[in-house]
């Protein structure tokens, strides 16, 4: 996809393509060599594409996709666990967890278009989505526990109000992925196509609805989510309390060593 929109694309945002067509505002992850894995740098260009997203009153409806073989997947594990000098856990984590509200409270519908991998908090940011575009090479995983975390953009509260509490279970507590199949199946996306299909579909789904009465669509969102909102708003600060806890933790730091040693972790429950 060219880097082109009705409006300037923010200087140094490479790392994210922003355009605006038919109302519909396309913002794509561009950093297809890593699966679009996000840093800093592109956490910043994500921002700046939202923001101008969500305030350009001729915007209607936003895509999210991913440039290359995948969707996003997730933190850039280089730098997992980095923060600024003097920023704590709970700080850190509530910046992102502020980040996903903007989602969740835009007025304006998002549709994820899925290809390749969605991890971690790239499945987290599909999941947020009011609607997800799935392609046949679609995985969906919540690998955090791997690591010595645990989700912390709402992957437990929202893949439970969406799948269930027992596949929400199995998908946190197995870190495993899901394939696109059984991920339609749990009712984690709402189309499956070819993958060479799904940013037209999800093009089309967002037109067809920037077309509508704009004030009509956020009160039908605002009503949709009315029905587990308020549940999925509190299990996301309850996540946050979670991970700043886990942070401190000896399995924790059993995790990091033993993903550098290459080795099997040993927990201890401590």
């Amino acid at each position: 996809m060219a880097k082109q929109s009705t409006t300037p694309t923010p200087p140094g945002t490479e790392l994210v393509l922003y355009r605006v067509e038919d109302g519909v505002a396309v913002i794509s992850y561009n950093r297809p060599e890593q699966h679009n894995a996000v840093n800093a740098t592109m956490q910043h260009a994500y921002q700046e594409a939202w923001g101008q997203a969500t305030t350009d009153i001729s915007v209607r409806a936003i895509v999210i996709r991913g440039e290359g073989r995948s969707f996003c997947s997730g933190k850039d594990t280089g730098e997992l666990g980095s923060r600024a000098p003097g920023v704590s856990d709970f700080a850190h984590v509530s910046g992102s967890l502020k980040r996903k509200f903007e989602m969740l409270d835009s007025q304006k519908p998002v549709i994820a278009a899925v290809r390749g991998h969605a991890i971690g908090g790239g499945c987290e940011t599909a999941l947020h989505a009011d609607i997800r575009v799935a392609g046949e090479s679609a995985k969906f995983g919540l690998p955090e526990i791997n690591y010595g975390i645990m989700t912390d953009g709402g992957g437990t509260c929202i893949t439970a109000a969406i799948a269930g509490p027992s596949r929400a279970k199995y998908m946190v507590m197995t870190g495993e992925l899901v394939d696109a199949e059984r991920a339609m199946q749990w009712g984690l996306i709402d189309f499956l196509v070819p993958d060479d299909e799904v940013d037209a579909l999800a093009l089309q789904i967002a037109k067809r609805i920037a077309a509508q009465p704009p004030v009509h669509v956020a009160a039908a969102k605002q009503l949709c989510d009315g029905v587990h909102g308020q549940q999925i708003r509190q299990g996301m600060k309850n996540e946050l309390l979670a991970i700043s806890l886990l942070y401190k933790t000896e399995d924790r730091e059993e995790a990091r060593a033993a993903r550098r040693e290459g080795r099997t972790p040993k927990y201890s429950g401590l």
